[in-house]
């Protein structure tokens, strides 16, 4: 079994809750390394936070499909929102539990998803199926704006790049903060990127993004 998290205490203190289940547990703490052991062919079960550096783990679920590796995986993450729930099995996941769950649905959620099926916590499944669509995922619209934000651009540049008007580029920035629970362009960026709904932006973000 592979554990990714850059929480170390956690990590370890998990991975001796694991070890109750598997005979071996091999500690990451990275996106780098989750990538390279899970590609190593010596794993048969990964389970991982989202937050990783320098790329998250769903990114790196991402690349580990489209590099053909089929190994089972479960997030394990403190998010509940149905927009992080989703995005991170369409990016590869094959469960997701709460960390706040109990170790009896983990245990649960490890059966089943090596048994080849999928497992969500019974009342992330619920929210999930309540959910209004637009809550689900990122749109490729909201994508555009955020990424168009990374790079710093103002709101008349991104509306003029994108062809739409600013008042849809604030409605949309507008949905995003709601989306992601966070006040500022700024922080809508790093929580975005922090979750792997976006890339890591290469160049620095400064305020100018919450002006027009």
């Amino acid at each position: 079994m592979l554990l990714a998290d850059e929480h170390r205490c956690v990590a370890e203190g998990l991975a001796g809750l694991l070890a109750k289940q598997t005979g071996s547990v091999t500690l990451v703490h990275d996106g780098e390394a989750l990538m390279r052991v899970a590609l190593s062919g010596e794993v048969d079960l990964l389970i991982t936070d989202i937050a990783l550096a320098p790329f998250s783990a769903l990114h790196a679920l991402q690349r580990l499909r489209r590099q053909g590796c089929q190994v089972p995986a479960i997030v394990l993450s403190t998010h509940s929102e149905p927009l992080i729930v989703r995005e991170a099995m369409q990016m590869g996941a094959n469960g997701y539990v709460l960390k706040q769950s109990s170790s009896s649905e983990l245990y649960a959620a490890i059966e089943e998803v090596v048994a080849g099926n999928q497992f969500i916590s019974p009342h992330l499944m619920a929210t999930l199926l309540q959910a209004p669509e637009a809550t689900q995922r990122l749109t490729r619209r909201q994508r555009d704006v955020i990424a168009c934000m990374a790079r710093g651009q103002r709101t008349t540049e991104i509306a003029t790049e994108l062809g739409i008007s600013v008042r849809t580029v604030e409605s949309h920035r507008q949905a995003l903060l709601g989306l992601l629970g966070v006040h500022s362009g700024v922080a809508l960026i790093r929580e975005a990127e922090r979750l792997g709904l976006i890339a890591f932006a290469p160049y620095g973000t400064d305020e100018t993004t919450e002006s027009s």
